[in-house]
């Protein structure tokens, strides 16, 4: 059985989990979260990251990170090496990630570009790495350093596109690289976006990606007008685990409000159908998500869907993640 029935196959088996709201799932998750460091360099004014408690901001161990990757790379379609800080601040990073890409398993990395240079660099090129997108929120220095407190407009664009250089240079395909910028702004639209896209596109970007914004469950103020609540499919898919081991279903819980247990204590798959995880399933299926504070304000659980799943996400959820 190849990769990509392997993961169809799985990812039909959550689904139908999903519709009929099981609160014990014999498929394991689909994806896998985890939080290298929840450190960040910048203050970036929509991001939770900044009003994080000091008891809350590290890097992970070694032996922890180690145990987890050997979980997660018997089952998980995808390791995502990040959540709520910048990954290239922890100082075995590179380390992290070539352990993490020697597992067969698909990784992808998130960070803000800043530290994407010299050494850190050209570890992310030999490490095997096969998708890193680059959070860019605007296409002036006015804008993307409102948006992005702390960093510099134009280092950042050069960090990009000498990385891109040196990876034609190498004459490699991955890591695929992709621009995500978050609809905060139409003030440098127009010809401004064009001409950033087609510099990048002309260096080899493989994709620039439009998101848009969300509340972080609560954190920020919601937008109007939502559509009716509908249960979220993160619990039905994936698991996230913090610096420090704990487990949450999701990467909205930015403050780690909903603790399903901790990796250091108990196997990921145990944790993965616990009394914890069940609660909130049962929860979900019942329409009272209310009781965990992480989903109580969340909008990511009133969005119009299709199928009980995100339209903006059906692409992406159903898409084959694997090179």
């Amino acid at each position: 059985m190849n990769g990509k029935f392997r993961y169809y196959a799985r990812l039909a088996r959550l689904y139908r989990s999903y519709l009929r709201r099981e609160t014990v799932i014999a498929a394991p998750p689909l994806r896998v979260w985890v939080e290298i460091s929840s450190r960040c360099n910048l203050r970036c004014p929509v991001c939770p990251n900044k009003d994080l408690d000091a008891s809350q901001k590290g890097d992970m161990e070694w032996p922890l990170f180690k145990a987890v990757v050997d979980q997660a790379r018997r089952f998980a379609f995808e390791i995502n090496l990040h959540h709520r800080g910048e990954t290239l601040l922890h100082p075995q990073a590179g380390r992290f990630i070539r352990y993490a890409t020697a597992s067969g398993t698909t990784c992808r990395l998130h960070t803000n570009a800043t530290l994407l240079q010299g050494p850190v660099a050209e570890d992310i090129l030999a490490s095997g790495l096969q998708r890193l997108s680059v959070s860019f929120d605007g296409f002036s220095a006015a804008v993307y350093e409102k948006n992005r407190m702390g960093a510099s407009f134009e280092q950042v664009s050069r960090n990009i596109a000498a990385f891109l250089r040196r990876r034609r240079q190498l004459r490699q395909k991955y890591p695929r690289l992709a621009i995500e910028v978050m609809e905060l702004s139409t003030a440098d639209d127009g010809e401004q976006r064009r001409e950033f896209h087609a510099y990048f596109k002309g260096l080899g970007l493989d994709e620039l990606i439009f998101k848009k914004p969300h509340n972080w469950a609560g954190y920020l103020a919601a937008a109007g007008n939502p559509a009716p609540l509908a249960a979220c499919t993160f619990p039905w898919n994936a698991l996230l685990v913090f610096f420090n081991g704990d487990v949450s279903p999701c990467s909205q819980d930015f403050f780690g409000s909903c603790r399903l247990g901790n990796a250091q204590e108990k196997p990921l798959l145990e944790i993965w159908n616990g009394p914890p995880m069940q609660e909130l399933r049962r929860a979900f299926a019942g329409g009272q998500p209310a009781a965990f504070p992480a989903c109580a304000s969340c909008d990511r659980i009133r969005r119009p869907t299709l199928g009980g799943v995100p339209k903006e996400y059906l692409k992406r959820l159903a898409r084959k993640r694997m090179p």
